[in-house]
């Protein structure tokens, strides 16, 4: 009887799942996307710079730490780390989240007469690591920083000049510099100059080993990484006394505390998170999010309005034959059964049909601009079911009930 009502009322019931797919898709769609932003905007925003910076321990950060407060001079004097600790970088807990990392040591040198600061890094590095080769650098992690010219290479006499430091030296790419210091004297390529904006336009940065040489100097200050974090909770973490499985969820987070330390017992060493640059992300984060609630909210609501005009119409187009039914004898728990089953049936395909939709929309959305599309997820299907049956129970509880409390005498009289 359920499938013959519905093949007798077609374009109704195409109306009906239309709506429910359709909602469905949306918030499928946007819940999707919701999952992958937080990874998808610190991805991209990971152009903008490092978000955590690993020092000696014991160490002062430099002034112009990003988002790190109490920075008033450079680490001191005797205190540094090992170039190998950006390789242990990929040996922690969280080595899938650290995305690009160099280390920097600077050095105060003479270029042309003119006293400057020069940082000593790897701009493009193949590390071994127990993965595979990770190439990285300052190249990958400045990487929205403009370079006029280009970059170092590695083991190169070369250096990239600031744009204030450049103008000063009045030097352009392709000239070369004389560099003086304590460790000897350099004749090094002008490789670039960087637009980078503040203070680092006085900068230079130079190949490591060509710093360490000329600074005499061994070791480095200071490595720089971007990692993909989530945002802290407001909370202290759980009491793992009271709540132990609380507690390991939150620690097993990538929360920027609990990954800075996990990395400083890795490298034995201080790793500071740039606590107002993850702040600034996790608002952007939470607005996105919160929009898409609100978008997925009003999408189902639309959806559960479409569904109850349809099944309006349907319930007053179908008073005779309703009427008819009670006066052959069907109890009211058997007509409710039968309108359910319909109502069932359309929630079901519409959330089998706004699962599919809501996915490729997702892929294709996020494939153009976050970077390459993903599957869709086995795991927001029973969550596609579940919001069907919302919006059908929703959209025709009212009808339904109309429905059954039509009187028989009066249905068949008109």
């Amino acid at each position: 009887m359920v499938a013959a009502s519905l093949a007798a009322r077609r374009a109704r019931v195409a109306l009906a799942l239309t709506a429910v797919s359709l909602g469905v898709a949306v918030a499928v769609a946007l819940g999707a996307l919701a999952l992958q932003v937080g990874d998808d905007l610190s991805r991209t925003l990971r152009a903008a710079g490092p978000n955590f910076v690993a020092l000696p321990a014991g160490a002062t950060l430099p002034v112009d730490a990003p988002g790190v407060p109490g920075a008033d001079a450079l680490p001191r004097a005797g205190l540094v780390l090992s170039e190998g600790a950006v390789a242990a970088l990929k040996s922690s807990f969280w080595k899938n989240n650290v995305l690009d990392a160099a280390p920097e040591l600077s050095a105060a040198l003479n270029l042309d007469g003119v006293p400057a600061e020069v940082q000593g890094t790897w701009f493009a590095r193949d590390v071994a690591t127990a993965a595979g080769t990770w190439r990285t650098g300052w190249s990958a992690l400045r990487s929205a920083w403009r370079v006029s010219g280009r970059w170092p290479r590695e083991d190169e006499p070369g250096i990239a000049l600031g744009a204030t430091l450049a103008r000063r030296l009045g030097l352009a790419p392709g000239q070369h510099v004389n560099v003086q210091a304590a460790g000897g004297a350099a004749r090094w390529l002008v490789t670039g100059v960087v637009d980078a904006g503040g203070l680092d336009d006085a900068r230079a940065w130079a190949p490591l080993s060509q710093v360490q040489a000329v600074s005499a100097r061994a070791g480095v200050d200071r490595v720089w990484l971007s990692a993909l974090v989530r945002p802290a909770p407001p909370g202290p973490a759980p009491d793992p006394a009271r709540d132990p499985k609380g507690y390991e969820r939150y620690m097993c987070a990538a929360y920027p505390h609990n990954v800075a330390s996990e990395l400083s017992g890795r490298l034995d060493a201080d790793v500071v998170p740039a606590s107002e640059r993850l702040a600034g992300e996790a608002h952007v984060v939470g607005r996105l999010n919160l929009l898409m609630l609100l978008l997925a909210l009003a999408a189902l609501t639309a959806s559960a309005l479409g569904l109850f005009s349809t099944t309006t119409a349907t319930v007053v187009e179908r008073r005779a034959e309703i009427g008819l039914l009670r006066a052959l004898g069907a109890a009211p728990r058997q007509l409710a059964w039968l309108l359910l089953g319909e109502t069932l049936l359309v929630a079901c395909a519409g959330g089998v049909i706004g699962w599919i939709v809501g996915s490729g929309a997702a892929a294709l959305i996020r494939g153009t601009s976050f970077g390459p599309a993903t599957a869709p997820q086995p795991l927001l299907l029973p969550a596609a079911l579940l919001l069907a049956l919302i919006v059908a129970l929703a959209g025709t509880w009212a009808p339904l009930s109309a429905a059954l409390r039509i009187d028989p005498v009066e249905a068949l009289r008109a």
